[in-house]
C-alpha cells in the first residue's frame, strides 16, 4: 500500500478530478431541465470536486499510515497528527457544502450566489493562511479558481421563448420547403 501512496495516489486522484467533474456534467445536461452549458459546468464542478479527490486521498493516507504505525506498536497521537486529521475533515466538509452549493447553482433556476462565494471565501481563509508553512495548501485555492472563471458562464440566457411547446419545429419547417 505504501508504493500506491508513493507512485499513484496523486494519479489516481488527478484522474478522479478530471472524469468525475466530466460525469455529473453529463447527468445535468440529461435530467435537470435547466439551461446550462456543459464547458463550464465541467469547469463549475471541477473545483469542489478537485478539493474533495485530494482531501479524500489525504486524509485515506494518513489514516493508513496512522493503523499501520499502531500495528506495528509505534503509533503517537500528538498534535501533528490531529491537526492532519483535523484541517483533511475541516476542508473535506467545506469541499462538500461548495460542491452542493454548485450542484444547485446548476438545477435550480434561482440563482444561489451568495452560498456559492461564501463556500469559497471560508475555503481561502482556511488553506490561505497554511500556503508559507506548506505550498501544498495552494491547491483548494488552485481548485476555487477553475470554478470562480467558470461561475458567469454556466447559465444560458433566456432568449425569446422559453417553453419548448412554444418554438416551431424547424426540421419539419425545413423538410417541408425541400419537398415543395
Amino acid at each position: 500500500m505504501n508504493e500506491f501512496f508513493n507512485k499513484y495516489a496523486d494519479l489516481t486522484a488527478l484522474l478522479l478530478t478530471l472524469l468525475l467533474p466530466l460525469l455529473l456534467t453529463a447527468y445535468f445536461r440529461r435530467n435537470f431541465k435547466t439551461r446550462v452549458r456543459a464547458v463550464p459546468v465541467y469547469f463549475l464542478l471541477f473545483g469542489p470536486l478537485g478539493i474533495l479527490s485530494f482531501i479524500f486521498f489525504h486524509l485515506f493516507e494518513n489514516t493508513y499510515r496512522a493503523i499501520a504505525a499502531a500495528i506495528d506498536g509505534h503509533f503517537a497521537y500528538n498534535f501533528h497528527f490531529y491537526s492532519l486529521m483535523l484541517f483533511g475533515l475541516v476542508v473535506a466538509y467545506v469541499g462538500a457544502l461548495f460542491l452542493k452549493a454548485c450542484i444547485d447553482m446548476c438545477a435550480s433556476d434561482s440563482h444561489s450566489k451568495g452560498s456559492y462565494w461564501y463556500k469559497i471565501v471560508l475555503i481561502l481563509l482556511i488553506t490561505l493562511p497554511l500556503i508559507p508553512i506548506t505550498p501544498i495548501a495552494a491547491v483548494p485555492a488552485i481548485w476555487s479558481s477553475f470554478s470562480m472563471l467558470a461561475y458567469p458562464f454556466v447559465r444560458k440566457r433566456k432568449v425569446g421563448l422559453t417553453s419548448t411547446e412554444d418554438k416551431p419545429n424547424l426540421y419539419f419547417a425545413l423538410e417541408d420547403t425541400q419537398t415543395a
